[in-house]
C-alpha cells in the first residue's frame, strides 16, 4: 500500500510537470478498485493534483447498488495518502457498488467521477510462483503455477523477461503465452535471464496480479566466437638472454559463450618447419627469440575459436611518424600519427598501439594495447592512468610480412611539479667575470611531467635577492654566467619547470671566480726584461774574462774559428798523438810477427795491366780543407 501511495505522488507530480495550473479544482482523479486474494479485502487508490495538505481530509463513498440500495458508506484515508483498504466484512460478495472520493478542505469540496463495479469483477490473484527452468540447445523452457488454492482457475498469463545485467524487460503478450508455460527462444547462450509471470482470470473479469519473483536462469554454452587479441614484446629472460613474451587478452563475455578451459599456442621458429604446440591457462608464455610466428586459440567445452596469428618478423618498410600523444582528462590519451614520407610506404593491414607505465619491472602487467584499421591516423587510449607517471607509447604498422614501429614518445596523463632538483651541479672557470655551470638531468621518477626549462639563481653577499637565469630548453645541461666579479665567491642552484609549475630545488653549490691577472703579468714582464738589461751589460762589461772562462770550460772545437788544417794547433796535437800511438803499436806487432813467422814459397804472378786512376776533380773550397803534399810527405 505504501509503494501505491508513492506511485500516486509520482503521478501527481507528472500532472504537475505537464501544466495544470493553480487554479484548477483538486479533483481526485484515477479512481480504482480492486479485491485481493486471499484476503478479500478491497483497495481502492486514486490521485490529486496537489499534495493534500493536513487541513484536506479525504474520504472513499461507497454505495450497494444491488442488495442495500441507498445504503452508502464512507472511509476516511490516511493523511497524506490517497488510498484506502475496506475491510471483507463491510462487503457483500455478488453485490454491485458504486464508489466515488470527496476530498473536503476550507475552500470547499472536490469530488471524483463515479465507478460502478461486481466484486467478482475485480478479483486479483496472487502472483504466479515460478518453476525451474528447462534449458535446452535453442533456449529454454519456462513453466509456472498459482496457489494450490487457486490452480483450478483458467487463467490468462503474461511474460517478461531480460538479460540480468539490462534495465528494461522485454514483455510478451498473452495472446502468445501458453497458461502454464512457454518457450523463449533466441537467447545469448552462456548468458544470464531473468523471467516473470502475471496472470488473470481467463474471462477477463478481474485484474492482473503482480509479476512472480524473478527466476534467473544461465543458457547453455556455445562454441566462442571471434579471435583472441594477442601482441608480443621482447624481454630478457631470468637467464639474461633474450627471448618474446607473448600476451593476449581475454575474450569479451559476449565471445566467450562459455567458460574458457584453456587456450593453444602454436609457434614456428626460423630453423625449420616444425610446429610447437602447447597448452596455456591464460594469458601469456614465453617464446625463444628465434620465434617467428605464432598463433592462439581460445577453447571452451563446446569447441574453440578460430587461432588469431601474428608474425615477429620486423620489415623493411616504413613505420609511422611524427607519433603525438595528448592527455584529455576523463577519457585518456588521444594518440595521432602521419603516414611514413618514404617512396617505400605502403598501407599497413593494421595499426597496434602499444603503451605500459615506464617503471613497472614486469612488462607481461603494464603492457597495453589497441588495433586500428590501416587506413586510421589517430587512437583513444582508455586505461586506469595513474597521474605524474611516464607512459611509453609506440605505433606500430602491421603488415603480413611483419611489423615496423615508430619511435617511442613519453607521456603523462596529469603533471605535477618536480620532487627533486638536478643533480651534480660543477663549475668550471671561463674568465675572471665568466664560469660555466654544469649538471645532471632530474631523475625520471621525480620529475613528474614533462621539464620544459631549467632555471639557474646566483647569489652572492652583497646581492640580497639573487638573479635567475632561464635556459632556452630542458635538453641544455649547461650555461655560462657572465659579467662576474673576479676574485667574488657565489652560490647557485637549479630548479626544474613542468606545465603544473617549478619544483624543487637542487642542493646549493658554491664557487668562486679567480683574481684578476694582469698585475702578475705586468710584473713578470719588468723582471725578464731586468734580467735581460743585466746580462747584456755584464757580458759587455766582462767579455774577455767570459771569454777566457768559455776556452777553460768549453772544448776546443767550440770555440775554434774556421778549421785550417796547416796552421790548426788541434791538429798538430791529434796528429802527434795519433802517430805515437801508432809507432807503439807498429813495434809491437812487429816484434810479435817476426817470432811467429813462417817461410812460404810464393810464385810470382804474371803481371797485369795497371788501369790508370781516375781524376777526381775537386772544388777550390774542398782544398781549402785537404792537406797539402808537403803535409802529407811530413805525415809519412
Amino acid at each position: 500500500m505504501v509503494g501505491r501511495c508513492n506511485l500516486t505522488w509520482l503521478l501527481f507530480l507528472s500532472l504537475k510537470v505537464f501544466g495544470l495550473n493553480k487554479g484548477d479544482p483538486d479533483v481526485p482523479m484515477g479512481l480504482e478498485c480492486y479485491q485481493s486474494l486471499p484476503s478479500n479485502v478491497m483497495n481502492c487508490s486514486w490521485f490529486t493534483r496537489e499534495v493534500p495538505d493536513v487541513n484536506t481530509v479525504q474520504f472513499l463513498y461507497y454505495e450497494s447498488l444491488k442488495f442495500h440500495p441507498d445504503q452508502t458508506r464512507r472511509v476516511e484515508s490516511p493523511s497524506g495518502c490517497n488510498w484506502v483498504i475496506i475491510e471483507r466484512s463491510h462487503l457483500t460478495q455478488g453485490d454491485t457498488y458504486s464508489v466515488w472520493v470527496e476530498a473536503h478542505s476550507a475552500s470547499g469540496t472536490a469530488t471524483s467521477n463515479k465507478i460502478s463495479f461486481n466484486l467478482d469483477e475485480i478479483v486479483k490473484l496472487p502472483p504466479p510462483i515460478m518453476d525451474t527452468v528447462e534449458l535446452n540447445c535453442s533456449g529454454a523452457v519456462v513453466s509456472w503455477k498459482l496457489p494450490d488454492l487457486y490452480d483450478h482457475q483458467h487463467l490468462t498469463c503474461a511474460l517478461q523477461y531480460k538479460a540480468s545485467k539490462d534495465h528494461s524487460w522485454i514483455y510478451l503478450s498473452e495472446d502468445h503465452i501458453g497458461p502454464q508455460t512457454y518457450d523463449l527462444e533466441d537467447l545469448k547462450p552462456f548468458t544470464s535471464y531473468e523471467v516473470q509471470a502475471r496472470c488473470i482470470p481467463e474471462n477477463g473479469k478481474g485484474v492482473w496480479s503482480e509479476w512472480s519473483t524473478p527466476q534467473t536462469f544461465i543458457t547453455q554454452e556455445a562454441a566462442p566466437l571471434g579471435q583472441v587479441d594477442m601482441w608480443y614484446k621482447t624481454v630478457i629472460s631470468e637467464n639474461n638472454t633474450p627471448s618474446l613474451l607473448l600476451l593476449w587478452k581475454v575474450l569479451d563475455p559476449e565471445a566467450t559463450r562459455g567458460i574458457i578451459l584453456d587456450y593453444e599456442v602454436k609457434f614456428r621458429d626460423h630453423h625449420g618447419k616444425n610446429i610447437t604446440h602447447m597448452v596455456r591457462s591464460c594469458c601469456s608464455v614465453f617464446l625463444p627469440h628465434s620465434a617467428v610466428f605464432a598463433s592462439v586459440s581460445a577453447r571452451n567445452s563446446v569447441g574453440k575459436t578460430f587461432p588469431a596469428s601474428l608474425n615477429f618478423s620486423q620489415t623493411d618498410l616504413p613505420g609511422p611518424e611524427e607519433v603525438q600523444v595528448l592527455a584529455v582528462q576523463a577519457l585518456g590519451f588521444n594518440v595521432t600519427w602521419k603516414p611514413s614520407s618514404s617512396p617505400l610506404w605502403v598501407q599497413p593491414l593494421e595499426y597496434v598501439v602499444e603503451w605500459q607505465e615506464e617503471f613497472l619491472s614486469s612488462k607481461a602487467d603494464s603492457l597495453n594495447w589497441t588495433r586500428r584499421p590501416g587506413s586510421s591516423d589517430y587512437a583513444l587510449l582508455r586505461d586506469d592512468f595513474k597521474p605524474n607517471i611516464p607512459y611509453i607509447v609506440c605505433v606500430y604498422a602491421q603488415y603480413s610480412q611483419g611489423n615496423s614501429p615508430s619511435e617511442s614518445v613519453r607521456a603523462y596523463f596529469q603533471e605535477a611539479v618536480p620532487s627533486a632538483g638536478p643533480q651534480a651541479l660543477q663549475d668550471q672557470s671561463i674568465s675572471p667575470t665568466a664560469s660555466c655551470i654544469s649538471w645532471e638531468e632530474i631523475p625520471l621518477a621525480d620529475c613528474n611531467g614533462h621539464i620544459i626549462y631549467y632555471t639557474l639563481y646566483l647569489k652572492h653577499l652583497e646581492l640580497k635577492t639573487p638573479k635567475a637565469f632561464r635556459t632556452n630548453g630542458a635538453t641544455e645541461r649547461r650555461y655560462i654566467l657572465s659579467d662576474l666579479k673576479p676574485g667574488t665567491s657565489y652560490q647557485v642552484w637549479i630548479t626544474g619547470s613542468t606545465s603544473a609549475g617549478e619544483g624543487v630545488p637542487s642542493s646549493l653549490h658554491y664557487f668562486q671566480t679567480p683574481g684578476s691577472h694582469w698585475k702578475i703579468i705586468v710584473l713578470v714582464t719588468l723582471l725578464v726584461g731586468l734580467l735581460l738589461i743585466t746580462a747584456s751589460v755584464v757580458t759587455f762589461v766582462k767579455h774577455t774574462w767570459i771569454l777566457g772562462i768559455c776556452h777553460k770550460i768549453l772544448p776546443l772545437w767550440c770555440y775554434e774559428k774556421i778549421p785550417d788544417p796547416r796552421h790548426s794547433g788541434a791538429i798538430l796535437k791529434i796528429d802527434e798523438q795519433n802517430a805515437a800511438a801508432s809507432m807503439d803499436a807498429l813495434s809491437k806487432l812487429s816484434a810479435k810477427c817476426v817470432e811467429e813467422l813462417v817461410i812460404v814459397e810464393i810464385k810470382e804472378p804474371p803481371p797485369q795491366q795497371i788501369t790508370p786512376p781516375v781524376l777526381v776533380k775537386n772544388s777550390g773550397y774542398e782544398k781549402r780543407f785537404l792537406p797539402t803534399q808537403e803535409e802529407l810527405q811530413r805525415l809519412g
